[in-house]
């Protein structure tokens, strides 16, 4: 059970979004997801008795670990945002459009955004084709992914 827990935590140290019992049970090579429930149950106690900075948690058959509150404005403070925000806000708008024209999100983020695109692409977060002079941007599977959203979602910009 101790070798089962230490790649189960490997494995959650390595997805942060969490993963389910049945990817877990294939990617540590045990052929019962019960086993793998029961010893993330045993974990999930084991970081609470223990204290420790983090905690695993469930929620809708996904675990993950997570920041116990009194530690949040810490880790607030010395965690450096993995996207920069002018970045963020060029993916925004791309998600928010669900396809756009490239030489439409220039226009409207500016010719920064070429090097917004680029970066975006680099790291999988959106996909471009090209259409005519222009190419066709649009969010990836990783995107939706990576924020937690639904590939039909609309995306409503904040009032």
């Amino acid at each position: 059970m101790k070798e089962l827990k230490s790649k189960i935590e490997a494995v959650l140290f390595c997805i942060p979004e969490g993963v389910d019992t049945k990817k877990l049970a294939r990617v540590c090579g045990i052929g019962s997801a019960g086993h793998v429930k029961t010893a993330l149950q045993e974990m999930q106690k084991e970081f609470e008795e223990k204290e420790r900075g983090v905690r695993l948690m469930e929620k809708e058959g996904t675990w993950k670990f997570a920041i116990p509150d009194p530690h949040v404005p810490l880790v607030k403070e010395a965690a450096k945002p993995e996207i920069e925000k002018a970045i963020l806000e060029t993916l925004a708008f791309i998600a928010y459009k669900k396809s756009a024209k490239q030489s439409e999100v220039v226009k409207v983020r500016s010719n920064k955004a070429y090097n917004h695109i680029k970066h975006l692409e680099d790291h999988g977060f959106i996909t471009a084709k090209q259409k005519g002079k222009t190419r066709l941007l649009s969010p990836t599977k990783k995107f939706y992914e990576y924020f937690n959203l639904k590939e039909n979602q609309d995306l409503e910009p904040e009032s």
